[in-house]
């Protein structure tokens, strides 16, 4: 008979025959005994505890075997020695078998501090306790013992290095036990090979005790010397443990980390780092400030290489380093990282890990996709309900971390094109409120998370009172203006920030600020109406805006020139109107200079609020053009810093608002908004036509605006030099004068 085709699936199927005739590799005897249950009832301490060492290391992991190894064991508790806990206790670290009762219960059943001990075996126990993590509370007396003094002779430097790893992965961080490590390890750091000295090194680092006397001891004895001998991973904990501890090394930790990237640039040893060496690597270099052409290029190229073999929490690390190490391949590496690497690491990311990474991409100007926008979201939401849920339960949680963490989410949000502004604020509002509550939050947090709020346009008035519940003696005049550049957008003045802002400024009379900052500070000023800022504050502003701009110290771009030239002109209009009265030289000043720098062609003028929408524009302007009147475009400049929309023949300024021009889900408009339209209104008949009153119909939108505008009244120019020569003679105010007002 011969085959047709293809030949039917057992046709290749290994005969039963043959299959039966395979025979698995034998067990010894001394393996049968020791894994079965009925022998495990009458074992000895020492067989069981050899029996526990060969089935972890044998990788035999029935749950019923573990089971009866415990049972068998606080059976034998009285019986146990050191030596037998050891083998005990290393063969579940081997298997990954966890039970921290069984392991308190023994511990204390076998070793009650006797100083006879042999301190090897000790320190095998405390290296698998520290592998099966067990809570800190099981090291205590370990670690009261050993600092005992002489209670370390007889160990290496491997051994020493080891316990003090073990001690730092369940953060024990015991004073007198550490200073005793430390003084031992400085006795054998000559002679320390390049695992302890790196394992010592971290280990120290982790638990925030930072030996001045012991890292220079191990970085001079072991590490300069044997550059060479260290491995990727070894050289990685080196250099991350060196540069969390900058303060006490200086310049040691700098130059070691320098010899280690010669050394690795000169013989290619940095193509077998690790994903989790190049996060070690790329932290530590901005920690150090070391900047490297070579080693940044090749750190974004080792990289791309490895980019789908990140983890979360090692992803957000080295995307957040490397986008503050300029690099010819940076880019390439966080434009495929976002494409590629973030849809499925988003999906397990801690609110830290989510933090770096939007701030990492915001640095660069590197936009999610669509699917990892909603993704970011709905893990943001996750994450900020799981930190608030550990903040309730008085867990131990770093605060600072969190704040941190909300701080460079809110400054990233703009590579979040497409999210939903209203959903993102509502998911970290619970957790901003809490951090407030717990005075956690900074000042310079509370300023990013207002510019949040400014640029989703939600005005929620309930955060800005809490934030303005943050005390803090002295900030900063940058903070202070990023404060009122955060606040000013929202129209809703805090006063006790503003005064605080007030005071900062105030003291910083001879500080020095660019332009482009001293325009976004009195624009900023100019929407919150000057509240709560006094008139020493306010003239230095505009004197020192000045004399900015009569030194030349104007910016070289065009764009940026006329935009401080239009918030300049904003601002000084503002302030001659009567918003604020009192010594307006300045503010004339500035406002011939920005109509000297801007020209008077509208359309140079940049838009200082969101652009209105063209169809609603084009509906408009059909309907004026209907009504006769002839419409110039794109409007009239009052030589305020704005251009109206539209404007009739007859002088008439026409505002068109859109829904971008007022707050989500609110008919109030933007702070911007309404000084536009005051500014406007100075100088011309205005006319505002918002979205939602507009008719569709085009009969109704003629009579919509024949009523509107027939009811205009003329207004006659402002007379700036009259209005200067009045408040020559009005006394100042100080800084409560914008209550006086009200």
């Amino acid at each position: 008979m011969q085959w047709r085709g293809l030949r039917p699936r057992w046709a290749h199927a290994q005969s039963r025959a043959h299959a039966a005739g395979v025979k698995t590799e034998p067990r010894s005897p001394l393996l049968e005994f020791q894994l079965d249950l009925r022998e495990v009832k009458h074992m000895a301490p020492h067989v069981l505890a050899s029996a526990v060492a060969s089935a972890g290391a044998g990788r035999h992991l029935a749950p019923v075997l573990w089971r009866a190894y415990g049972q068998r064991a606080l059976e034998l508790k009285k019986r146990f020695t050191v030596a037998d806990l050891r083998r005990f206790l290393q063969g579940h670290a081997a298997a990954n078998v966890k039970d921290a009762a069984l392991f308190r219960d023994l511990l204390k059943a076998v070793w009650q501090g006797d100083p006879a001990t042999p301190p090897k075996d000790l320190c095998s126990i405390a290296i698998s306790l520290a592998k099966l993590k067990c809570d800190a509370g099981s090291f205590d007396d370990l670690a009261e013992h050993f600092a005992r003094e002489r209670a370390l002779e007889g160990l290496e430097s491997i051994d020493v290095s080891s316990l003090a790893n073990a001690f730092s992965r369940v953060s024990c961080a015991h004073a007198p036990f550490l200073r005793a490590l430390a003084a031992q390890l400085r006795q054998d750091a000559a002679g320390a090979a390049p695992v302890a000295a790196a394992m010592a090194l971290n280990a120290f680092a982790v638990m925030k005790h930072c030996d001045k006397e012991l890292f220079e001891a191990l970085v001079t004895g072991s590490v300069r010397p044997c550059v060479g001998d260290f491995t990727m991973t070894q050289a990685a904990l080196t250099v991350d443990a060196l540069a969390r501890c900058s303060e006490v090394t200086e310049d040691l930790a700098r130059q070691a980390f320098r010899s280690f990237v010669d050394h690795w640039l000169r013989v290619g040893q940095l193509s077998f780092a690790e994903c989790e060496d190049l996060a070690r690597l790329a932290s530590s270099a901005v920690r150090l400030q070391v900047e490297d052409a070579g080693l940044n290029a090749a750190l974004a190229r080792l990289g791309l290489r490895r980019v789908g073999s990140f983890s979360a929490a090692q992803l957000g690390v080295f995307c957040a380093a490397l986008a503050r190490l300029p690099s010819e391949g940076r880019e390439a590496f966080l434009s495929v990282a976002a494409l590629r690497a973030l849809p499925q690491a988003l999906r397990s990311m801690g609110l830290v890990d989510l933090a770096l990474v939007a701030q990492a991409m915001a640095t660069c100007d590197i936009t999610f996709t669509s699917e990892a926008v909603a993704l970011f979201q709905q893990r943001l939401a996750e994450t900020a309900k799981e930190e608030l849920a550990h903040l309730a339960a008085d867990r131990a949680a770093e605060l600072a971390s969190l704040a941190a963490a909300l701080e460079r989410i809110a400054e990233g949000s703009k590579v979040l094109a497409g999210a939903d502004g209203k959903q993102l604020l509502a998911s970290i509002r619970p957790l901003s409120m809490d951090l407030i509550a717990r005075r956690a939050l900074r000042l310079r947090t509370a300023a990013a998370l207002m510019a949040l709020h400014a640029e989703f346009r939600v005005r929620d008035v309930a955060l800005l009172d809490a934030l303005g519940s943050i005390s803090e003696t002295r900030i900063s005049p940058v903070l202070a203006g990023r404060l009122l550049r955060g606040m000013a957008p929202l129209g809703n003045p805090v006063k006790s920030l503003l005064l605080l802002i007030d005071d900062s400024f105030g003291a910083s009379r001879g500080y020095q600020r660019s332009l482009p900052a001293l325009s976004a500070d009195l624009f900023a000023a100019a929407l919150l109406d000057f509240a709560y800022l006094s008139e020493e504050t306010i003239n230095s502003l505009l004197s020192a805006a000045q004399a900015c701009c009569e030194s030349d110290a104007i910016p070289s771009d065009r764009a940026l020139r006329l935009k401080c030239a239009a918030e300049l002109s904003a601002a000084a209009h503002a302030r001659l109107r009567g918003t604020a009265v009192g010594e307006s030289g300045s503010a004339a000043w500035l406002a011939d200079w920005a109509v000297e720098v801007s020209g008077s062609d509208p359309q140079l003028a940049p838009a200082l609020v969101p652009p209105a929408p063209q169809g609603l524009r084009r509906s408009v302007f059909a309907a004026l053009r209907r009504a006769g009147q002839e419409v110039p475009l794109p409007g009239l400049s009052a030589e305020v810093g704005f251009v109206s929309d539209l404007a009739t023949k007859g002088g008439v300024a026409v505002e068109v608002n859109g829904p971008e021009r007022f707050y989500l889900d609110s008919v109030e408009p933007l702070a911007c908004c309404r000084l536009k339209h005051r500014a406007l209104s100075a100088a011309f008949p205005a006319v505002k036509v918002s979205w939602w009153e507009w008719p569709s119909d085009p009969a109704e939108q003629d009579r919509f605006l024949s009523v509107d505008i027939s009811g205009l009244d003329p207004v006659e120019p402002v007379d700036y030099e009259k209005m200067l020569a009045e408040a020559a003679q009005m006394p100042s105010r100080g800084a409560e004068g914008y209550e006086a007002s009200v």
